[in-house]
Protein backbone atom coordinates (compact mmCIF):
# COMPACT_ATOMS: atom_id res chain seq x y z
CA UNK A 1 0.00 0.00 0.00
CA UNK A 2 0.96 3.46 -0.29
CA UNK A 3 1.63 6.27 1.81
CA UNK A 4 1.24 9.78 0.48
CA UNK A 5 2.74 12.53 2.13
CA UNK A 6 5.41 10.04 4.32
CA UNK A 7 8.89 10.86 4.93
CA UNK A 8 11.02 10.01 8.10
CA UNK A 9 11.48 12.80 10.68
CA UNK A 10 14.69 14.90 10.22
CA UNK A 11 15.99 15.07 13.48
CA UNK A 12 15.49 18.97 13.74
CA UNK A 13 12.13 18.23 13.49
CA UNK A 14 11.82 15.87 16.33
CA UNK A 15 11.28 17.19 20.17
CA UNK A 16 14.58 15.69 21.71
CA UNK A 17 15.59 15.91 24.92
CA UNK A 18 18.81 16.08 26.37
CA UNK A 19 18.66 12.91 28.54
CA UNK A 20 15.17 10.53 28.99
CA UNK A 21 13.68 7.97 26.67
CA UNK A 22 11.84 8.54 23.15
CA UNK A 23 8.61 8.22 23.44
CA UNK A 24 5.91 7.84 20.28
CA UNK A 25 2.85 9.21 21.66
CA UNK A 26 -0.38 8.04 20.40
CA UNK A 27 -4.58 7.98 21.03
CA UNK A 28 -7.43 7.03 19.41
CA UNK A 29 -9.54 10.48 19.57
CA UNK A 30 -6.70 12.25 17.08
CA UNK A 31 -3.92 14.54 17.09
CA UNK A 32 -5.52 17.32 17.52
CA UNK A 33 -7.06 16.12 20.69
CA UNK A 34 -6.02 18.57 23.86
CA UNK A 35 -5.60 15.36 26.35
CA UNK A 36 -2.64 13.79 24.13
CA UNK A 37 -1.36 17.34 24.17
CA UNK A 38 -1.50 17.06 27.78
CA UNK A 39 0.69 13.85 27.37
CA UNK A 40 3.40 14.95 25.13
CA UNK A 41 3.80 17.99 27.39
CA UNK A 42 4.00 16.05 30.98
CA UNK A 43 6.73 13.64 29.08
CA UNK A 44 8.82 16.77 27.86
CA UNK A 45 8.67 18.19 30.71
CA UNK A 46 9.62 15.17 32.27
CA UNK A 47 13.18 15.23 30.40
CA UNK A 48 11.54 12.51 27.68
CA UNK A 49 11.79 13.03 23.96
CA UNK A 50 7.73 12.93 22.88
CA UNK A 51 6.60 12.88 19.36
CA UNK A 52 2.81 12.64 18.88
CA UNK A 53 1.69 10.30 16.26
CA UNK A 54 -1.63 9.81 15.86
CA UNK A 55 -4.72 9.12 13.62
CA UNK A 56 -6.29 12.42 12.32
CA UNK A 57 -9.63 12.29 13.43
CA UNK A 58 -11.41 10.01 15.90
CA UNK A 59 -11.14 6.10 16.14
CA UNK A 60 -12.60 5.90 19.03
CA UNK A 61 -13.37 1.87 19.50
CA UNK A 62 -11.31 0.72 16.58
CA UNK A 63 -9.71 -1.40 18.86
CA UNK A 64 -6.89 -3.38 17.36
CA UNK A 65 -8.29 -2.71 13.71
CA UNK A 66 -5.83 -2.26 10.64
CA UNK A 67 -5.71 -0.84 7.01
CA UNK A 68 -6.17 -4.59 5.24
CA UNK A 69 -7.65 -2.98 2.12
CA UNK A 70 -5.17 -4.20 -0.83
CA UNK A 71 -3.88 -1.29 -2.52
CA UNK A 72 -4.69 1.79 0.08
CA UNK A 73 -3.05 4.65 0.20
CA UNK A 74 -2.41 6.06 3.97
CA UNK A 75 -2.10 9.96 3.90
CA UNK A 76 0.41 10.66 6.46
CA UNK A 77 2.04 14.40 7.54
CA UNK A 78 4.04 16.05 10.07
CA UNK A 79 1.71 18.65 10.69
CA UNK A 80 4.18 20.42 13.44
CA UNK A 81 7.40 19.81 14.53
CA UNK A 82 7.23 16.50 16.79
CA UNK A 83 3.60 15.84 15.94
CA UNK A 84 2.26 13.76 12.88
CA UNK A 85 -1.07 12.56 11.84
CA UNK A 86 -1.99 9.43 9.98
CA UNK A 87 -5.27 8.66 7.91
CA UNK A 88 -5.52 5.34 9.57
CA UNK A 89 -6.58 3.62 13.13
CA UNK A 90 -4.45 3.95 15.90
CA UNK A 91 -2.30 0.72 15.26
CA UNK A 92 -1.66 2.41 11.68
CA UNK A 93 -0.59 5.25 13.36
CA UNK A 94 2.05 3.17 15.92
CA UNK A 95 2.87 0.85 12.73
CA UNK A 96 3.96 4.27 10.80
CA UNK A 97 5.42 6.19 13.45
CA UNK A 98 7.50 3.45 14.34
CA UNK A 99 8.31 2.08 10.75
CA UNK A 100 9.13 5.82 9.07
CA UNK A 101 8.99 8.19 12.01
CA UNK A 102 11.48 6.41 13.86
CA UNK A 103 12.89 4.54 11.01
CA UNK A 104 15.93 2.79 12.06
CA UNK A 105 15.86 3.60 15.18
CA UNK A 106 12.63 2.58 16.99
CA UNK A 107 11.48 3.93 20.42
CA UNK A 108 11.87 3.10 23.81
CA UNK A 109 8.21 3.17 24.59
CA UNK A 110 4.77 4.16 22.83
CA UNK A 111 2.50 6.01 24.99
CA UNK A 112 -1.16 6.34 23.97
CA UNK A 113 -3.77 8.33 25.84
CA UNK A 114 -4.98 10.52 27.55
CA UNK A 115 -8.46 8.67 26.85
CA UNK A 116 -11.39 10.50 28.04
CA UNK A 117 -13.30 7.94 29.58
CA UNK A 118 -12.00 4.75 30.87
CA UNK A 119 -10.60 1.70 29.06
CA UNK A 120 -11.40 -1.01 31.97
CA UNK A 121 -12.71 -4.87 31.92
CA UNK A 122 -13.98 -5.76 28.14
CA UNK A 123 -14.23 -2.33 27.37
CA UNK A 124 -10.54 -2.39 26.82
CA UNK A 125 -10.93 -4.93 23.92
CA UNK A 126 -12.36 -2.78 22.18
CA UNK A 127 -10.42 0.38 22.87
CA UNK A 128 -8.27 2.17 20.28
CA UNK A 129 -6.35 3.65 22.98
CA UNK A 130 -5.07 -0.09 24.35
CA UNK A 131 -5.16 -1.19 20.46
CA UNK A 132 -2.32 1.02 19.71
CA UNK A 133 -0.61 -0.34 22.70
CA UNK A 134 -1.36 -3.78 20.85
CA UNK A 135 0.24 -2.43 17.78
CA UNK A 136 3.21 -1.60 19.41
CA UNK A 137 3.97 -5.23 21.04
CA UNK A 138 3.68 -6.33 17.55
CA UNK A 139 6.52 -4.51 16.99
CA UNK A 140 8.37 -5.23 20.14
CA UNK A 141 7.95 -1.71 21.40
CA UNK A 142 6.60 -1.98 25.41
CA UNK A 143 3.65 0.50 25.75
CA UNK A 144 1.55 2.13 28.35
CA UNK A 145 -2.22 3.17 27.78
CA UNK A 146 -3.69 5.80 29.63
CA UNK A 147 -7.12 6.83 30.64
CA UNK A 148 -9.14 9.28 32.47
CA UNK A 149 -12.32 8.02 34.44
CA UNK A 150 -15.58 10.18 33.91
CA UNK A 151 -17.72 11.92 36.46
CA UNK A 152 -20.90 12.14 35.10
CA UNK A 153 -22.33 14.64 37.26
CA UNK A 154 -20.10 16.97 35.92
CA UNK A 155 -21.29 17.61 32.70
CA UNK A 156 -18.95 20.63 32.78
CA UNK A 157 -15.93 18.96 33.49
CA UNK A 158 -16.39 15.33 32.91
CA UNK A 159 -12.98 14.39 32.62
CA UNK A 160 -11.39 16.07 35.76
CA UNK A 161 -8.68 14.15 36.38
CA UNK A 162 -6.87 14.19 32.84
CA UNK A 163 -4.25 16.52 33.69
CA UNK A 164 -3.33 14.16 36.25
CA UNK A 165 -3.77 11.45 34.24
CA UNK A 166 -1.05 12.81 32.31
CA UNK A 167 1.46 13.35 34.85
CA UNK A 168 1.14 10.19 36.17
CA UNK A 169 2.02 8.64 33.14
CA UNK A 170 5.33 10.51 33.08
CA UNK A 171 5.94 9.52 36.55
CA UNK A 172 5.34 6.21 35.83
CA UNK A 173 7.63 6.40 32.63
CA UNK A 174 10.21 7.99 35.03
CA UNK A 175 9.59 4.86 37.46
CA UNK A 176 9.59 2.03 34.81
CA UNK A 177 13.41 4.42 33.37
CA UNK A 178 15.11 4.49 36.41
CA UNK A 179 13.98 0.71 37.71
CA UNK A 180 14.92 -1.08 34.33
CA UNK A 181 18.75 -1.04 35.22
CA UNK A 182 20.13 -3.01 31.80
CA UNK A 183 16.97 -4.98 31.39
CA UNK A 184 13.86 -4.33 29.68
CA UNK A 185 11.22 -1.04 30.90
CA UNK A 186 8.40 -3.87 30.59
CA UNK A 187 8.13 -7.49 30.30
CA UNK A 188 8.44 -8.86 26.57
CA UNK A 189 5.75 -7.73 24.77
CA UNK A 190 3.47 -6.46 27.30
CA UNK A 191 1.84 -2.87 27.83
CA UNK A 192 0.56 -1.39 31.39
CA UNK A 193 -2.99 -0.14 31.24
CA UNK A 194 -3.19 2.57 33.36
CA UNK A 195 -6.87 3.72 34.41
CA UNK A 196 -6.92 7.11 36.50
CA UNK A 197 -10.40 7.41 38.60
CA UNK A 198 -12.48 10.67 37.89
CA UNK A 199 -11.77 11.44 41.55
CA UNK A 200 -8.99 9.67 43.16
CA UNK A 201 -9.15 9.31 46.62
CA UNK A 202 -6.83 6.38 47.28
CA UNK A 203 -3.56 4.65 46.33
CA UNK A 204 -2.71 2.47 43.09
CA UNK A 205 -4.04 -0.89 42.67
CA UNK A 206 -2.40 -3.76 40.44
CA UNK A 207 -5.07 -5.09 39.26
CA UNK A 208 -6.68 -7.28 36.63
CA UNK A 209 -8.60 -6.77 33.50
CA UNK A 210 -12.66 -7.21 35.40
CA UNK A 211 -15.65 -8.31 33.62
CA UNK A 212 -18.11 -6.16 34.15
CA UNK A 213 -19.99 -4.62 31.26
CA UNK A 214 -19.91 -1.31 32.09
CA UNK A 215 -20.95 0.08 28.22
CA UNK A 216 -24.00 -0.75 27.21
CA UNK A 217 -25.53 -1.16 23.50
CA UNK A 218 -29.09 -1.37 22.75
CA UNK A 219 -30.17 -1.32 18.50
CA UNK A 220 -33.28 0.13 18.23
CA UNK A 221 -35.41 -0.20 14.84
CA UNK A 222 -35.41 2.85 12.31
CA UNK A 223 -37.78 2.62 9.98
CA UNK A 224 -38.09 5.72 9.07
CA UNK A 225 -34.37 4.99 7.70
CA UNK A 226 -35.15 1.99 6.14
CA UNK A 227 -36.60 -1.18 6.88
CA UNK A 228 -33.71 -2.99 8.06
CA UNK A 229 -32.11 -0.30 9.39
CA UNK A 230 -31.58 0.38 13.11
CA UNK A 231 -30.11 2.75 15.50
CA UNK A 232 -27.22 2.05 17.74
CA UNK A 233 -27.57 3.71 21.42
CA UNK A 234 -24.35 3.44 23.73
CA UNK A 235 -24.13 3.88 26.94
CA UNK A 236 -22.99 3.62 30.32
CA UNK A 237 -23.60 1.67 33.56
CA UNK A 238 -20.59 1.98 35.94
CA UNK A 239 -22.72 0.23 38.97
CA UNK A 240 -22.43 -3.11 36.85
CA UNK A 241 -21.59 -5.69 39.07
CA UNK A 242 -18.07 -6.67 38.88
CA UNK A 243 -17.73 -11.03 39.12
CA UNK A 244 -13.94 -10.72 39.28
CA UNK A 245 -11.51 -10.62 42.61
CA UNK A 246 -9.06 -7.85 42.24
CA UNK A 247 -10.51 -6.03 39.04
CA UNK A 248 -9.67 -2.64 37.19
CA UNK A 249 -13.38 -1.31 37.46
CA UNK A 250 -13.24 -1.95 41.27
CA UNK A 251 -10.51 -0.24 41.97
CA UNK A 252 -11.77 3.12 40.02
CA UNK A 253 -14.61 2.86 41.91
CA UNK A 254 -12.48 2.54 45.43
CA UNK A 255 -10.88 5.64 43.79
CA UNK A 256 -7.37 4.20 42.72
CA UNK A 257 -5.20 4.40 39.77
CA UNK A 258 -5.48 1.00 38.42
CA UNK A 259 -2.59 -0.93 36.23
CA UNK A 260 -3.32 -3.43 34.59
CA UNK A 261 -0.14 -5.54 32.74
CA UNK A 262 -2.08 -7.21 29.12
CA UNK A 263 -0.13 -9.62 26.67
CA UNK A 264 -2.67 -8.60 23.89
CA UNK A 265 -2.35 -12.34 23.28
CA UNK A 266 -5.73 -13.32 24.65
CA UNK A 267 -4.30 -16.43 25.49
CA UNK A 268 -5.40 -18.46 28.47
CA UNK A 269 -2.95 -18.65 31.18
CA UNK A 270 -1.29 -22.23 31.43
CA UNK A 271 -3.35 -23.68 28.43
CA UNK A 272 -0.17 -24.79 26.57
CA UNK A 273 3.49 -25.54 29.09
CA UNK A 274 5.51 -23.46 28.25
CA UNK A 275 3.43 -20.54 26.78
CA UNK A 276 2.59 -18.31 29.40
CA UNK A 277 3.74 -14.73 28.62
CA UNK A 278 4.76 -12.70 30.73
CA UNK A 279 6.77 -14.90 33.05
CA UNK A 280 5.61 -14.95 36.37
CA UNK A 281 8.63 -13.50 37.63
CA UNK A 282 8.97 -10.69 35.66
CA UNK A 283 5.25 -9.78 36.90
CA UNK A 284 6.61 -9.58 40.34
CA UNK A 285 9.49 -8.01 39.36
CA UNK A 286 7.24 -5.06 37.79
CA UNK A 287 5.21 -4.74 40.33
CA UNK A 288 7.83 -4.12 42.50
CA UNK A 289 9.81 -1.61 40.76
CA UNK A 290 6.42 0.41 40.16
CA UNK A 291 5.25 -0.13 44.47
CA UNK A 292 4.53 2.58 45.76
CA UNK A 293 3.70 4.99 43.21
CA UNK A 294 0.84 7.57 44.27
CA UNK A 295 -1.65 9.67 42.10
Amino acid sequence: SGVAGARPAEPESRVRAEAGLRVLVSNDDGYRHPYIRLLAQALRRAGHEAVIVAPDGNRSGSGTGVNYERGATVRAEETGPGVWSVSGSPGDAVAFGIQHVFAGDPPDLVVSGVNPGPNTGPTANHSGTVGATVAAQELGVPALAVSAGVDLTSPDDPFPSAPLAADFAARTVDRLARTAGRGALLPAYTALNVNVPAKPDGGVAFTHLGRAQEITREFVPAPDTCATCYTVSVGLDPSAPEPVGGADTSALRAGDVSLSLLTGDWGAPGWARGERPPDERDVRRTRARLAGLHP
